[in-house]
């Protein structure tokens, strides 16, 4: 619960202006998972008021995104690869994922500063929840698009039961960039206009409208430095290839998921104190 409050409080004392370092500030998160979860099932339900059908669009959409990819590659480009339309859902979709949660997270501090003057609570709070919301978004998709496209290409494979773990270590990466996105824009308003930028070129570095195994030797190693790369190259291969992901795969994305989460909140947790003076 948000409580309103003219001092500090024991509890939210990284709200308040004191130290409570990395660890206590991520066992206020933990305190506050209820909060979380209001303001993500808020989201879900602003998102979705008045609407008809309600949450049925979130499965409506990626039935429609499925048809949309089959008739512009298959029929209007004559893309008529094995699956080729299965392997690119399967980078446009975490993709989005990723990249709607950089931009929430970006804006989580600098577009609730009134509610920061205000309002005494884990500011980490915000971040996360945004990356939470958008994590379900996907899921939901997912739900959707992966029982489709498994019953029209593949045979679900035992390497199938990695795709949660998948989903555990981007859904880490991503909080931790949403974290230090949030920090870095509640000093510096042109982060949000930067990050676009990066994001561009991400999404061409990353293998998502191209197949990996295609491109020159010499160009693959340069892919890894998106920090996306791995965890599509992971969804390819155990979703599309029926496969466990190669070794190099699977050892960056647990690097990039472990330096982005800690790197991500220590960052924040070190400005977080001054953030209501920023915005």
């Amino acid at each position: 619960m948000i409580r309103k409050t003219s001092t500090a409080d024991p509890e939210l004392v990284d709200a308040a202006g004191a130290d409570l370092g990395p660890i206590g500030s991520l066992v206020s998160l933990v305190q506050y998972r209820e909060l979380i979860r209001n303001l993500v099932f808020k989201d879900l339900k602003l998102k979705y008021r008045g609407s008809v059908f309600g949450f049925l669009w979130s499965l409506l959409n990626p039935m429609v995104m499925i048809v949309v990819y089959l008739v512009a590659f298959k029929y209007i480009m004559a893309i008529r690869g094995s699956g080729f339309v299965f392997l690119l859902l399967l980078g446009i979709l975490p993709w989005t994922f990723f990249a709607s949660s950089a931009g929430m997270g970006a804006g989580a501090i600098v577009d609730n500063g009134g509610l920061l003057k205000t309002v005494h609570f884990p500011r980490a709070v915000l971040p996360i929840s945004s990356v939470l919301f958008n994590l379900a978004q996907f899921l939901l998709t997912i739900l959707v698009f992966l029982p489709v496209m498994l019953a029209i290409y593949r045979t679900p494979s035992p390497a199938l039961l990695l795709f949660p773990l998948v989903v555990v270590l981007q859904l880490a990466m991503t909080a931790g960039v949403a974290l230090a996105l949030a920090a870095g824009a509640a000093y510096f308003r042109d982060v949000r206009h930067l990050l676009d930028i990066v994001l561009m070129v991400m999404f061409w570095t990353t293998p998502i409208i191209y197949e990996y195994d295609k491109i020159p030797e010499v160009w693959r190693k340069v892919l890894f430095l998106s920090p996306m790369t791995p965890f599509v190259l992971a969804y390819q291969q155990i979703c599309f290839y029926g496969r466990v992901p190669d070794l190099e795969v699977c050892i960056a994305a647990i690097l990039y998921a472990a330096v982005a989460f800690c790197g991500g909140f220590l960052l924040f947790t070190r400005f977080q104190h001054d953030f209501v003076e920023q915005v």
